[in-house]
């Protein structure tokens, strides 16, 4: 009878992704944390970050009929694994295939695609100073705005926005 892996999602104190990961690959469990690059606001201005996609777990494969579980709760920087009742709970295969599939070779960060727009789409802003203008997609403009082509006055103009004003779904 072949090993069965199963992925569970660990539960892990406030910014200690990290140190949880370091410690239960130590005690050689197999572990996925997946991290992205954001830009968020500071008194100084933008800033990149590295973050972690999901704030305050990680994923790690094990086998529980052949290896404990239980140093899991112990670990340094873990609180321990998401349970629903007794049972700790199985994140599905797909998934983490599909977190896998998004990491960047080069730097191991994760590359989200908040959208599935392509150029050419129209898309209406629904929120801010232009709400109601429809325009047809042109490009990504940085991580959290886009370039639209808008009809402003009687002329095509391109206009960068802010991606959260946008709503999609225009035929």
């Amino acid at each position: 009878m072949c090993p069965v892996q199963a992925w569970f999602a660990v539960a892990t104190k406030p910014r200690s992704e990290a140190i949880a990961f370091e410690h239960l690959t130590r005690q050689g469990y197999a572990c996925l944390l997946p991290r992205v690059r954001r830009v968020r606001r500071d008194a100084t201005g933008m800033r990149e970050k590295i973050e972690c996609l999901f704030p305050s777990y990680l994923f790690l494969q094990a086998d529980p009929d052949l290896e404990s579980l239980a140093p899991v709760r112990s670990t340094r920087g873990a609180i321990g694994l998401v349970r629903f009742g007794s049972t700790p709970a199985q994140v599905p295969q797909d998934v983490i295939d599909r977190i896998r599939a998004q990491v960047d070779e080069d730097d191991g960060l994760v590359r989200l695609t908040a959208h599935g727009w392509l150029p050419g789409d129209r898309l209406r802003i629904a929120d801010g100073p232009l709400s109601g203008i429809e325009g047809i997609f042109v490009a990504d403009s940085g991580l959290e705005r886009v370039r639209l082509l808008l009809d402003l006055l009687g002329t095509a103009r391109e206009v960068i926005v802010p991606r959260e004003q946008l709503a999609a779904g225009l035929s």
